[in-house]
């Protein structure tokens, strides 16, 4: 038994390379803020997942250690900005954060603001780093295919293709790093797929030779995005449209998957990512049956891959698609209320839970939250009202309420709206609807000046 237990620690340290690396900066603009880093759960779901967490002291100094087994792209909201970069195993690193700009207060109230991707500065700079090689490598890509813009994207000359290939090689060409030499084919190969007119699918399948490693890479999320968002909705348009539709309603996977593979000159695990791919930009689409791709996405053909990571993506992207489907569990909200206490929305005895995320510094979410006093005479005493309300420096949320009686329960979201962002709420106002068991019952209903009563009234029928 110890034997065993000896030969399976070995096999662990030899195949499994665990490192502890040191993340440290030195960043005054951001003095006694918290800075969380997330990296994503695959390249199609694109799910943000929790990483790693930095206080910054009084000074603007901060100091972590994390684990990591492998290179690993991780980012950071910092005002306006996504800063982004690579931890490699092995390598500490010190952290230049962009000079602080704070959201302006339209950019703040604005649900479709996206932050400027930024390449951090680690190192002080330092050439090799692999951060720092991606971005001085990506800033000289988009300024030579800018400047050859014409003749690569307009009149697509295969020839300028080769200019840009040989004048990145040239100036780039002692740089060794694998990292960076995926990053670099990567970018390469969206380019000439950009340059084709008809085909431009089957480059993928000059990627066939990637590890499931290398698809963690952005350049990679971007190459996937690039070549094959919504293209079964695309496809279904052709003239053989019909039997993709009637796949896609039979659950056809077998059928599916060789169309992919002819489609994209790939094959094997690759192939079964951009399905997978496929099928996640499908089910959003919303001209295909949902619960038809949900079902293909659960399936043993995903679940029971070969390879890992297809099982684990299809599992991030199943938890995706799923995500306040009716009938499915909610996130159980636990916020400040308006006494001071902690009220969790899993204590709703009433038949149905109404959740409103309003803003009171947006003049609409003040109406909305008002209305709310005529809408509970008109649903009755079976909905339990839960407002969860933005924090705010401009408006006391707890003496509006007061003085407007709106009925229910209000709670304070955290400062940066994180059970907000938990619900995938993109605009203030916005309002679900959960049964007594804090079910999913409708996400979204309908805001209170929307017309809620009368959709409540449709559900009793």
């Amino acid at each position: 038994m110890r034997k065993s237990f000896f030969l399976v620690f070995l096999f662990m340290t030899l195949f499994v390379r665990t490192e502890a690396i040191r993340i440290v900066g030195s960043a005054p603009d951001y003095a006694g803020q918290r800075l969380e880093f997330f990296t994503v759960a695959d390249p199609v779901s694109k799910t943000p997942v929790p990483f790693f967490e930095v206080t910054i002291d009084g000074r603007g100094n901060f100091t972590i250690e994390k684990q990591i087994t492998q290179n690993t792209y991780c980012f950071a909201d910092v005002g306006v900005y996504r800063g982004r970069m690579v931890l490699v195993p092995g390598k500490d690193v010190r952290i230049t954060l962009p000079p602080l700009r704070e959201k302006s207060f339209e950019e703040s109230k604005n649900p479709y603001f996206n932050p400027v991707d930024i390449w951090l500065k680690v190192n002080e700079g330092n050439k090799k780093e692999l951060t720092n090689l991606i971005a001085r490598y990506d800033a000289r890509f988009y300024q030579l295919t800018d400047t050859y813009f014409n003749q690569l994207y307009y009149r697509q000359m295969k020839n300028y293709l080769d200019t840009v290939r040989i004048r990145l090689e040239r100036e780039f060409e002692k740089e060794e790093e694998p990292g960076y030499q995926t990053h670099r084919h990567l970018r390469m190969k969206s380019l000439e797929a950009d340059l084709l007119r008809t085909g431009r699918e089957k480059v993928a399948g000059s990627l066939q030779q990637l590890t499931p490693q290398e698809w963690t890479q952005p350049a990679f999320s971007d190459f996937l995005n690039r070549l094959f968002v919504n293209t079964l909705s695309t496809e279904s348009k052709s003239a053989a449209g019909t039997r993709m539709k009637m796949w896609v309603a039979r659950e056809s996977l077998a059928e599916l998957s060789k169309w992919t593979q002819d489609f994209t000159a790939t094959e094997g695990s690759l192939s079964d990512l951009i399905l997978l791919k496929m099928l996640h930009d499908a089910f959003y689409s919303g001209e295909f049956s949902s619960s038809a791709i949900l079902r293909m996405v659960q399936s043993p053909w995903f679940s029971q891959n070969k390879e890992p990571r297809i099982r684990e993506m299809a599992a991030s992207v199943q938890k995706k698609l799923a995500f306040l489907q009716t009938g499915t569990p909610a996130p159980e909200i636990c916020l400040p209320s308006s006494t001071g206490t902690i009220w969790c929305s899993g204590r709703n005895t009433k038949p149905f839970l109404y959740l409103l995320f309003a803003d009171l510094e947006i003049p609409v979410c003040r109406e909305q939250v008002r209305y709310l006093k005529t809408m509970a005479e008109k649903t009755g005493s079976k909905v339990e009202f839960l407002i969860v309300l933005s924090p705010s420096q401009k408006v006391n949320n707890t003496e509006f309420m007061s003085s407007n009686q709106i009925p229910g329960i209000m709670v304070t979201d955290t400062p940066n709206r994180k059970t907000g962002k938990e619900y995938k709420v993109r605009s203030y106002p916005s309002a679900f609807l959960l049964d007594g068991q804090h079910r999913v019952v409708l996400a979204p209903a309908r805001t209170p000046l929307d017309g809620f009563e009368f959709q409540y009234t449709d559900l009793k029928k």
